[in-house]
Formats: C-alpha cells, sequence, structure tokens
C-alpha cells in the first residue's frame, strides 16, 4: 500500500511539474503571413491581451509563404500541447479548395478554438478618377470588352483573387486578373483598375479620398460604409466571401486545454487595446465556442469545395 502511496505521489508531482512548466512556457501564435499588415497587427494586439489575461507570454511568429500553406502546415505537424497555435483567416477554407495535395487536412490536421472577429467583407474599390461612378458601370465595361477591366490580388488563390473571381462569374464578365507583391500600391498608381480588399484596409484609402468604394461582399451593408451596396444589391450573387479571423491548434488538443484558450479570449477581447484594435479594422468580436467554429470551418470548406473548381483557378 505504501509503495502503491508512493508511486501515485511521485506521478502526481510530475504531473504538477509539468503543468506548471507549461504555463510559463511562451505560446506561440503563427501567423501565416507577413509582418507590416492590419492582420499581422490584430496578432500582435491579440497576444498582448492574452498576455494580460493569463499571465503567460505570447508571440507572434510570422510564417508567410504558399499563400499561407507553410504557415499554416507548421501548425499542423506541431505537438497539440497548447503553446502552438494557427491565428488565420477565412483562407483556411479557400486553401483547402483550391489546394489538389496540402501536407495537411484543413478540418481533421487542426483544433478549433474559436472564431474571434468578423468583419462585413471585401470591398470593390477604384481609384478617385476613374470613369467606373458605380458597379454598373464598370459591368458595362467589362461586358462591352471583355478582359479590359482589370483588378488586382494578393496573389493568384488570395481570397483578394477569389472574390474578384466569384464577382465576375456573378456579374458575368470577364475580367483580367492581375496578381502583385503589393498590388494597393500598384492600384494607386494606376497599373489596375480595381481591387478587392478588405474593409480594414480600404478606409484609410476611402478617408484620404484617394479611391471610391462602388459595393462590398457582405450579407448586409457594413455599419462603417452604410452608403456602400453589397453585391447582392447591385445584382451580383454568390460572390459573398466571408472575413474572419479565428484560432485553431494541432490535432489533438485536449479539451481541457481548448477550454482554458477560450476562456483567456474571453477575458483577451474585452482589453481596452484590443476594443481599439476592433474600431481600427473594422471588425466585430464574435467568438464562437469551439464546436461551433468547427461546424462554421467545415461549412465554409464544403462551400469553397463546390463553388471554386468552376473558377478555373490556377496555382503555381
Amino acid at each position: 500500500m505504501l509503495r502503491k502511496f508512493i508511486f501515485l505521489a511521485t506521478c502526481f508531482c510530475l504531473f504538477a511539474g509539468n503543468a506548471a512548466m507549461a504555463q510559463g512556457q511562451v505560446v506561440r501564435i503563427v501567423v501565416p503571413i507577413g509582418v507590416g499588415n492590419s492582420f499581422d497587427t490584430s496578432a500582435r494586439v491579440l497576444a498582448e491581451a492574452l498576455r494580460k489575461a493569463t499571465g503567460q507570454s505570447y508571440i507572434v511568429d510570422n510564417r508567410p509563404g504558399g499563400g499561407g500553406i507553410v504557415g499554416t502546415a507548421e501548425v499542423a505537424r506541431a505537438k497539440p500541447d497548447g503553446l502552438t497555435l494557427l491565428y488565420t483567416t477565412a483562407g483556411h477554407a479557400t486553401n483547402a479548395a483550391l489546394h489538389a495535395k496540402l501536407q495537411y487536412d484543413s478540418i481533421k490536421s487542426f483544433t478549433p478554438i474559436s472564431m474571434i472577429t468578423q468583419s462585413s467583407g471585401f470591398v470593390l474599390l477604384v481609384r478617385a478618377d476613374s470613369p467606373f461612378r458605380t458597379v454598373r458601370d464598370l459591368i458595362a465595361a467589362a461586358k462591352s470588352k471583355p478582359g479590359s477591366v482589370s483588378f488586382g490580388s494578393f496573389g493568384i488563390g488570395n481570397t483578394t483573387h477569389v472574390v474578384g473571381a466569384l464577382f465576375a462569374r456573378g456579374a458575368g464578365v470577364q475580367m483580367l486578373h492581375v496578381p502583385y507583391r503589393s498590388p494597393v500600391s500598384d492600384f494607386l498608381g494606376g497599373q489596375v483598375d480595381s481591387i478587392f480588399i478588405g474593409e480594414s484596409t480600404a478606409m484609410p484609402l476611402l478617408k484620404d479620398g484617394k479611391v471610391r468604394a462602388l459595393a462590398i461582399s457582405a450579407s448586409k451593408r457594413s455599419p462603417t460604409l452604410p452608403d456602400v451596396p453589397t453585391f447582392e444589391e447591385v445584382g451580383v450573387k454568390g460572390a459573398d466571401v466571408p472575413a474572419w479571423s479565428g484560432l485553431l491548434g494541432p490535432a489533438g488538443m485536449s479539451p481541457e486545454s481548448v477550454k482554458k484558450l477560450y476562456a483567456a479570449l474571453q477575458q483577451a477581447v474585452k482589453t481596452p487595446e484590443f476594443q481599439a484594435s476592433l474600431k481600427i479594422n473594422a471588425a466585430n468580436v464574435v467568438l464562437m465556442a469551439p464546436d461551433q467554429f468547427a461546424k462554421e470551418l467545415e461549412s465554409e470548406v464544403v462551400r469553397f469545395k463546390t463553388q471554386l473548381p468552376s473558377l478555373g483557378i490556377q496555382m503555381e
């Protein structure tokens, strides 16, 4: 009996020591895109908010490449100990539909923790000096001369490309897609006629008067841009692509770890810094429960696997 007691006590001490060690270790939040953009900034604000909420250190580790695939694959390979997380977007679902062979399964290789924020969607912008005053103007020009109206994106298969391709199909027109490393600057410089970008990126340009917003890919109008119609309102259907941020871990994370992370997120989103970032990024907190996020993510993957193959997007 004494031996059994000593054995159990030893096991308990080892477990407690490991748990304490895990609590003191740094949690790495992998961001599958580069630095210096609104999404990267929001990740850093979230990391600091989580640190304040839990007392544990969180760092952002940018792992760009392959349209988000490089960083995502790294998290899929990580140990499910809660120390490596993925901060991602709807691109996680579109990649599942666009790539026949990924190094991971977009659903089975991950543990959903929460969809944290949502924004209204992607805004169709033209420059302030553009002859296109409305979506109808742009569509009419594209119909009169197929391929004459161009749009820029952050790369082949990026959500900014997918939205444009869905818009063109919904409008019944052929548009010229031009992928760029820095599409916003090239768009402002006149190299392309239009661009589909997230609302947070669009807002500073709109405030400066450099561009006009013709429509937005959302189910309803944005509170931030109440005068900008949705795609459906201007007759373009099937191009509503969600814009969200979410947190995933590797497959196999314990329910207890997920529960603790979700509880930490509930505290983190209440911090003044995080609330301020929401206004800058034109986003709203949704904070989906893990099981709800899992269902939503699976639904998006199924939807995009149905919609996107027919677009003919050829991945390099």
